[in-house]
């Protein structure tokens, strides 16, 4: 159901509009020349797959709870032989499901675009697109947690800040952390481990770069595994809100 109601919306035509663009944006590039650009366009490249995917993975992730509570659809869905749950479980799978297909499908039009200039792909390519899925996992707990904890704008606005800044907001927690007292050192530790590390997801910047060697088979299954952890702790979340919220 998430994922018709995503086609229905259009989300997923948007996502290949996107890749057309991006297409023709790399045959407008090709006009002034390519020699010498590769890492340019391929950094280029893996920067707007990751940030168009995370939007459509936020958008998707904090809309699916909250619609069904609007527009009371929720009521015939528990109706059946299913639970809370269960419901919650369908939805963050829908969710995944659908920012992989944006994911892919905007990949797949990145990739195109780029051989169409002749830049390679090799196996740190694959792990980059590995590794973004998986981050993608991460995307939507968060948002399906935030959107039943707030209201759907802001549980939206909360998770792109949070995707788009952890990053940043990681570096001045441990730079606080450096020149505090003992008490908000721990502090500020704790925050930085609540708070995603999408950042370990991404290695667009590596695979950018031509001739880096693969990263190790243990730093991939490392990533599955917190996405495991991680992910399951904000659905553990979700279904405790989810279990007081009044129906």
């Amino acid at each position: 159901m998430v994922v018709l109601e995503s086609i229905r919306r259009k989300d997923l035509w948007v996502v290949a509009i996107l890749g057309f663009l991006v297409i023709a944006s790399a045959g407008m590039l090709g006009i002034f020349g390519f020699q010498g650009l590769e890492l340019f366009a391929k950094d280029l490249g893996f920067s707007v797959l990751s940030m168009f995917s995370t939007v459509v993975a936020v958008l998707t992730s904090t809309r699916v709870m909250p619609e069904e509570l609007k527009q009371r659809t929720l009521y015939p869905l528990l109706a059946r032989p299913i639970s809370r749950f269960d419901l919650l479980v369908g939805k963050l799978l829908g969710s995944i499901l659908v920012s992989w297909i944006g994911f892919l499908l905007l990949a797949a039009m990145t990739g195109i675009a780029l051989l169409w200039f002749g830049v390679k792909f090799d196996l740190l390519t694959v792990q980059y697109l590995v590794a973004k899925m998986l981050g993608l996992v991460i995307v939507c707990s968060v948002g399906l947690t935030l959107s039943l904890c707030m209201t759907h704008a802001a549980g939206c606005t909360v998770s792109v800040r949070v995707a788009f800044a952890s990053g940043l907001i990681s570096r001045a927690l441990i730079l606080a952390c450096a020149s505090s007292s003992d008490g908000f050192r721990l502090l500020f530790k704790v925050l930085n481990g609540v708070l995603p590390a999408y950042g370990l997801f991404d290695l667009g910047g590596r695979a950018a770069y031509l001739h880096w060697s693969p990263v190790a088979p243990w730093v991939i299954l490392a990533l599955a595994a917190y996405m495991l952890i991680y992910s399951s702790s904000m659905l553990a979340l979700a279904w405790i809100r989810f279990r007081r919220l009044a129906i």
